[in-house]
C-alpha cells in the first residue's frame, strides 16, 4: 500500500496523478489530491493566510477530498501508538499518520527543508519520522534533488568527504 506526500517545494509537480496522494497545506489550490493533511492554525497567520485556507477548504469540498486537520487528526491515538509527541510541521504529521493507517511505502515529492529557512528547523522532525518509518520496514523514497532530506549540510557523506548520492 503507498501514499505520496506532497509538499509545497519544488519537485512538488513531479508527484504522480494516480493512487493515493495527499497534499500537505494549501497544495489543493495547485492540483486535486485524495486527502488534505494541514495542521496549520491560520488564525494565527494572519487575514491573507485565513483565506486561502477557506479557498482550500471550498475546493475540497467541492471536489471531495478529505481534510484533515487540527479538529480531527487522530492525535491521541497517534501519539499513544508511537509513545512520542514530536511533530514539528506539517510533513510530520503526515508521516505518523501513514505509518499508523498502514501504508508500506511513502513517497515525498516536493518536501525540501532548505537549509537556511524556517524548514531547517523542521527539518529534524520529518526526518525523525522518516526514521520511524524505516524502523518498520516501510520503504521511504524522497524525490527530487532540491530537497535536503536525508542529506548533509554540505552534501557528504561525513568523514569520506564524498557526495551522497540520493536513492
Amino acid at each position: 500500500m503507498k501514499v505520496v506526500i506532497v509538499g509545497k517545494g519544488k519537485g512538488c509537480a513531479d508527484a504522480p496523478l494516480e493512487g493515493e496522494t495527499w497534499g500537505v497545506c494549501q497544495c489543493l489550490r495547485r492540483r486535486i489530491f485524495t486527502r488534505i493533511i494541514d495542521m496549520n492554525d491560520y488564525s494565527l497567520w494572519g487575514e491573507s493566510e485565513a483565506k486561502a485556507d477557506k479557498i482550500s477548504r471550498i475546493v475540497a469540498k467541492k471536489n471531495g477530498v478529505p481534510y484533515t486537520d487540527l479538529t480531527n487528526y487522530p492525535l491521541q491515538e497517534v501519539i499513544e501508538w508511537f509513545g512520542v509527541d514530536y511533530f514539528s510541521n506539517t510533513v510530520d504529521y503526515a508521516l505518523a499518520l501513514a505509518i499508523y493507517e498502514g501504508f508500506t511505502e511513502i513517497h515525498l515529492y516536493g518536501v525540501n527543508m532548505a537549509f537556511e529557512s524556517e524548514y531547517e528547523f523542521e527539518k529534524p522532525g520529518v526526518e525523525f519520522w522518516i526514521g520511524q518509518a524505516m524502523g518498520r520496514g516501510i520503504k521511504v523514497v524522497v524525490h527530487g534533488n532540491e530537497s535536503t532530506i536525508l542529506k548533509t549540510r554540505d552534501g557528504k557523506l561525513y568523514g569520506y568527504g564524498i557526495e551522497q548520492i540520493r536513492r
